[in-house]
This record gives structure tokens, C-alpha cells and sequence, in this order.
């Protein structure tokens, strides 16, 4: 038993995994993992042992849930309205858990004219969703974004500086149950210049708080990956350990703001801690620039797993 969509692959069909049943005038087939409400499959005979050839018997197709489309996308980043030459990722989250794998091919980057761009971005399977299924990351093709690779020197980087470019999100990817978006989404940005340097912390602007109640304020020199962002900068005490509290993001994703939880104190000796894993939009880290110069000294990296920023405006490796 196989989907119907892949019985192109001929010789190379791989069979859905799950146990056949077999009784005296029928067979059951129990799918390991549970099957996409609306998915059609192929039961097929192979006509010899070792496989290779086989003959479709019948189809059968997964009953539909008969629910009513009701995922939406929630947010598509970045979010600022312009966006460098050399952007690396999107990500598109979902209101709800979403099918894997129904999002290859319904997702295009569109150029002014509202054409597809070919070769834009890099063909997804695997999807990469996070844990929960609602955050789906989308790349652009890196070979055509890295000066010097084959990729970029024959077609070009994906996006040209000055021009505008969409993100086009279609209806037809399907959430976990097997049912469509309520609707499309897209957002379009202008291209500016490229971004092509290590993030240092010592270029932010931060405002450190006075009193408990004070939020502390990071201003970044660039706009970060959101997803990043929340994970890879903390707030420490004097003896290095977490303090509690909420940390939230601007829409542009450069302005980062730590409410600290009632009854913290001590903020005359808080730091900040940065996972050198930190990255902007375009893909460069704390810990090395995306798209290198070897001739520049300063495009070198570091090897340091985390910095430390103190109050007295200076880095500490970890």
C-alpha cells in the first residue's frame, strides 16, 4: 500500500509502514501512523520477490473529517518591510498543528510581477516544522546566496537590492486533520542591502534597569531570527544564575524587552548571556559571518560556545 502521489517513483515505491490483516474473505491494513484525513493510496502487487515491478490492484482514499477549513497563518518573518539581499529564511507559523509534508510546492517567493521565482528557495523535504508543528521554516537556496559557489555564479542570488519581492502562502496546505487553510496569506518586502558581518554584542544599545521594577531594554544593531532571539539571550544574576522573567520581541525583531517576575532584585549586577548560536536574518552568528570573505581578518570567527555582556560595557567568553 502506497500513497497515490508516489507511484511515479516506479521501481523505487517504498510501502507505507503498518501490518496487513488477512481473514478468510478480507485483509486489513492498520498504518503505523495514523493517515492524513482526504489521502489517497494505492494497494499494489508485487509481481516478483525481490520487488522492482509491481500492478495496482485498487485505490482507496481516506475518509475526510468533514470539518470546515479553520488554520490560519498567524505570522510570517521576518516582519519588517525590508528585508537584505542576502536573507536566508523565512518562517511561517500556523494557528494550529499542521500535516507534515503538505506544504512542499504550496509555498513560492514571487517576484514584483507576481511571477514565481525558480530556484528561490530550497526544496523542503524534510519540512522543517519545531516540535509542535505549527512553526515551519523555509530557506532560501544557500548555493545562491554564498558569493562563489556554482549556484550563485550561474543563476544569481535570489534576491536583487532594491527590488521587492512576496512570500506567497497557498490555502492548500493542510492542518493535522486533514483540512485546508481558511485562507491564503503572503507579505511582501523591499530588498536592501546585504548583511554580511558577525553579530557583536557590543554594538547593542542597552538600557540596564535602576530599580526591580524596571524592564532591561536591547536594542540590536540588526534584526534577529525571532526564534533565535527567544532562545539564545538571558538574563543572569551575580552568582550566573537565570533570573526570572518574561522576555518579549518587537514586530522588526531588534528591540528586546525583559520584564523581570515581582520580588527580583540585584539588577545593579545582571548580565546578559549570548549563545554564540545567535543569528541574524541573513544567517551570520556571534560566532561567524554566513557568507565568509577569507580575505578579510575580520570576517574570522570566534570559538567561544557563549559571551557574557556585563554592565561595565565589555565581553566575557563562557
Amino acid at each position: 500500500m502506497v500513497p497515490v502521489d508516489a507511484l511515479h517513483l516506479g521501481p523505487d515505491l517504498v510501502a507505507t509502514a503498518g501490518t496487513w490483516e488477512r481473514s478468510k474473505n478480507d485483509a486489513r491494513f492498520r498504518p503505523r501512523f495514523p493517515a492524513v484525513a482526504g489521502t489517497e493510496f494505492a494497494v499494489i502487487e508485487w509481481l516478483n520477490v525481490g520487488g522492482g515491478s509491481w500492478r495496482e490492484l485498487v485505490r482507496v482514499t481516506v475518509p475526510s473529517t468533514g470539518r470546515a477549513p479553520r488554520a490560519i497563518v498567524e505570522s510570517i518573518d521576518p516582519r519588517s518591510p525590508v528585508v537584505p539581499a542576502n536573507l536566508l529564511r523565512f518562517a511561517v507559523t500556523f494557528s494550529t498543528e499542521m500535516e507534515e509534508g503538505s506544504a512542499a510546492g504550496h509555498i513560492q517567493l514571487l517576484d514584483e510581477t507576481g511571477v514565481v521565482m525558480s530556484g528561490a528557495l530550497l526544496e523542503m523535504p524534510p519540512e522543517l516544522w519545531d516540535r509542535e508543528h505549527r512553526r515551519l521554516t523555509v530557506l532560501l537556496e544557500p548555493g545562491r546566496i554564498k558569493r562563489g559557489l556554482q549556484p550563485h555564479e550561474q543563476a544569481g542570488p535570489p534576491l536583487r537590492e532594491g527590488g521587492t519581492v512576496t512570500l506567497n502562502v497557498e490555502a492548500s496546505i493542510r492542518d493535522a486533520g486533514g483540512s485546508a487553510l481558511l485562507e491564503k496569506a503572503d507579505r511582501t518586502y523591499r530588498v536592501g542591502p546585504p548583511i554580511r558581518s558577525r553579530i557583536d554584542p557590543l554594538q547593542w544599545e542597552v538600557d540596564w534597569p535602576e530599580a526591580p521594577s524596571e524592564p532591561l531594554v536591547v536594542r540590536f544593531d540588526r534584526p534577529l531570527d525571532r526564534a533565535l532571539a527567544r532562545r539564545y539571550v538571558q538574563v543572569l544574576d551575580a552568582h550566573g544564575r537565570a533570573v526570572a522573567g518574561r522576555a518579549t520581541l518587537d514586530d522588526t525583531a531588534e528591540l528586546w524587552i525583559f520584564t523581570p517576575a515581582e520580588g527580583s532584585a540585584d539588577q545593579g549586577s545582571w548580565m546578559l548571556r549570548v549563545d554564540s548560536r545567535l543569528e541574524d536574518v541573513a544567517g551570520n552568528s556571534v560566532r561567524r559571518v554566513f557568507d565568509r570573505d577569507l580575505d578579510k581578518p575580520e570576517d574570522d570567527g570566534i570559538d567561544e560556545p557563549v559571551v557574557i555582556l556585563t554592565q561595565a560595557g565589555d565581553i566575557r567568553s563562557q
